[in-house]
């Protein structure tokens, strides 16, 4: 006779030890599984900092054609910067016809400061909405002043100015870079830089890079102050060389170029490729790229 009860068995609850295993094993995965995730972020962040810095370079390069020459570093002491000038060139001439550029930056409107460009941020360090949004220190205008603070749009990215930290006006220096003022801080006219005038080659010469900025100085200037403002130059510009060589760390006390990548920062060079340089690199070969016209072969990097 057959036992209508069936002959099958229920399993049992997960006892707690049985838990505790699966649990174990789940982190075990979970650890393994974070690096991985962590790191396609990473390469997906530093590809589109690099059609970032592409974009950057076709706006200058059409600059260029329009202009005959490369736009200034700023306009002058307390204008716009180069960023401002291309703007038409990044499909931003909305933003663009927000600027009075006879006007000094402490005299534009807040809509044409505080608007940022997507495409000057680097994602693996932020984004446009990361805080703060704008600067919250450095950008005071000291002529006659002081004046107040007054907040920019920042930004990730800088111009190169050569090897001196310098690009004609208030600056001591060499100002042998792809980027400099109309007139030098004597008044002379110096007058931005052609393509010409690039003798060492443009696929030997950087044009823009990845600004070093410390982890707890985002909006502070004079590193960080607001990408737009002539008046803090540093900004929206950097120099390498020995005295300026490539921040190796989040942390690095370098006034000079850095990424958030790690180990690399990544450059637009003058012929519009993009080329991820090692923080390691020897800072005189830094000072050939940096310099356009030394005259100097560039070895291995």
């Amino acid at each position: 006779m057959n036992d209508s009860r069936g002959t099958s068995r229920r399993r049992g609850a997960f006892t707690l030890a049985e838990l505790l295993v699966m649990t174990a094993i789940i982190a075990v995965l979970l650890g393994l599984l974070l690096p991985a995730v962590q790191k396609v972020r990473e390469a997906a962040a530093r590809i589109q900092c690099a059609n970032n810095l592409k974009q950057v370079g076709l706006a200058l390069h059409l600059y260029h054609g329009d202009y005959s020459r490369l736009p200034p570093s700023r306009l002058s002491d307390l204008h716009a910067t180069w960023p401002v000038l291309i703007l038409p060139y990044l499909e931003q001439d909305n933003l663009y016809r927000q600027w009075n550029l006879p006007l000094t930056y402490y005299d534009q409107t807040d809509a044409a400061r505080l608007t940022p460009v997507p495409v000057y941020y680097c994602p693996s360090r932020r984004s446009p909405q990361t805080a703060p949004t704008a600067s919250v220190s450095g950008d005071q205008n000291d002529d006659p002043g002081p004046g107040p603070h007054t907040p920019g749009a920042l930004g990730d990215y800088a111009a190169c100015t050569g090897t001196d930290n310098c690009d004609g006006a208030d600056c001591a220096g060499a100002y042998n870079g792809a980027f400099r003022v109309g007139f030098d801080q004597n008044g002379r006219f110096i007058g931005p830089v052609a393509f010409a005038q690039i003798t060492d080659g443009l696929s030997n010469t950087f044009f823009v890079g990845e600004k070093h900025v410390l982890p707890d100085g985002f909006g502070k200037g004079p590193l960080d102050c607001s990408l737009y403002n002539g008046d803090y130059w540093v900004c929206s510009t950097r120099s390498a060389s020995p005295s300026y060589p490539l921040a190796r760390s989040r942390t690095d006390a370098t006034v000079g170029f850095g990424s958030y990548h790690p180990g690399t920062c990544q450059f637009l060079l003058g012929d519009g490729g993009v080329r991820s340089v090692s923080a390691g690199t020897d800072p005189r070969i830094l000072a050939l790229l940096a310099n356009v016209s030394d005259g100097q072969p560039v070895p291995d990097y």
